[in-house]
Order: C-alpha cells, then structure tokens, then sequence
C-alpha cells in the first residue's frame, strides 16, 4: 500500500477551511515590474528573488506574492513551518473569458472551467504557458517509514523535498489583456493541522465574482 499523499489527506474530515466566508473583493493588485534578479521555480523562497514583489498576507501561515517581468508573471503562495503549501490550484482569467485552473501537486496539470456542466478532467504533464514546482518525494524512504508504523502526516512530512510553497512562471501571453481575475485554493497547515484556504474568501471555481484582480499596467 503507497503512502497517502496530501491529495489523500485533503480528502479526510478532519479538514478545517480557513477564509469560509464571503466578504467583499480585496483591493486590486497593480502587479509591479520586477529588478531582474530571477526567480527559479523551486518551492525554495531564496533571498532576493521576492523582494520586488507585492506581498498579502492571507492568513498567519501565508502569504501570496505577485511581480512581473519581461512578459512573465510569477506568483507565489509561501507557506510558513513544516510541511509548507500542499497539493492547490490557481485559477486565471480575463474578464468574461475562459476560467483555467492550473494544478499543482506530485504532478502539473491544467484544464479550462465551463461556465456549467461537467469540468473535464486534468490534462496531466501539460502546462501551457506556466509552469510551477511539483511536490516531490523521497518514495523509498517513504515505504521505509510506512513499515516501521508511522502515521501519513508523519511520513509526508519527514519525506517531502525541502519547499516553503509554490512558485509559479506564468506567461503574459496566456491571458492576454491588462487585468486578470485570480482565484486561489492551497492546502496548508494552520495550527500544525490541515486545512484549506480559499483566497478570496467564500468565492466559486467557475464564477469570478469576488476574485483578486491583478492590473498590468
């Protein structure tokens, strides 16, 4: 039996959801121009590569960054203690256009939100335009400590390559227009226990009312 990974975990009851409730849309972010220093999409939060960036803290264990640069925008979700940011999605799009929710975990996939109906499945391996660190593990030493009785959270944690969250490279092109309407779910502990965090609070995957606006001027 292979360990659970955090994609197993998120689906226990034990999961608390942090930014439940609705409220109005957080100010729009006027997403600034980066100094060149360069970001390389790790999961490793290096000094320096941030530093330029617009920073919101979403909540006591995150915070969400966003610059730009030479037609790339990076944005990162940075979680703080161990563990970091798990298994999430980051949904784009224009105004009236197209909702795409890019997925990151063991694996990178992506697939484009129909206003109704069935969502179609994950086109994994794919990432048109973007890409982001996956979360990778030790899968030997993660057998290992299976046989010796520990618990998933236990093994997931002691297993897992070294990341303080998700760093996205995602080209201008992809979205094309001055403003984009971001919507994040990320999976991070709070409190030393899973969770699930919604940012902006109480917003839908396939509605943009409410989501974080990003403006390139």
């Amino acid at each position: 039996m292979r360990v659970a990974p955090w994609s197993v975990v998120l689906t226990a009851s034990v999961l608390g959801v942090v930014g439940a409730r609705g409220g109005p849309a957080p100010a729009e972010i006027a997403v600034p121009e980066g100094n060149g220093v360069p970001v390389i999409t790790d999961g490793i939060f290096s000094p320096g590569e941030w530093d330029d960036a617009h920073r919101s803290v979403l909540t006591a264990s995150v915070q969400l960054y966003v610059k730009q640069y030479r037609g790339v925008v990076f944005i990162g979700v940075r979680g703080s203690g161990q563990g970091g940011i798990g298994p999430s999605d980051l949904f784009l799009a224009t105004p009236g256009g197209p909702i795409h929710q890019l997925h990151v975990s063991a694996q990178l996939g992506e697939k484009e939100l129909p206003s109704t109906g069935d969502a179609p499945p994950f086109r994994f391996g794919y990432t048109s335009d973007w890409y982001a660190n996956e979360q990778r593990r030790d899968m030997q030493e993660a057998e290992r400590l299976e046989k010796e009785g520990k618990n998933p959270i236990e093994i997931m944690m002691a297993t897992s390559y070294p990341s303080d969250g998700i760093e996205f490279a995602i080209r201008r092109s992809k979205l094309p227009g001055p403003r984009w309407l971001m919507r994040l779910g990320a999976s991070a502990l709070e409190g030393g226990k899973p969770g699930w965090l919604v940012h902006p609070a109480g917003t839908a995957e396939r509605a943009t009312d409410g989501w974080q606006a990003l403006r390139f001027d």
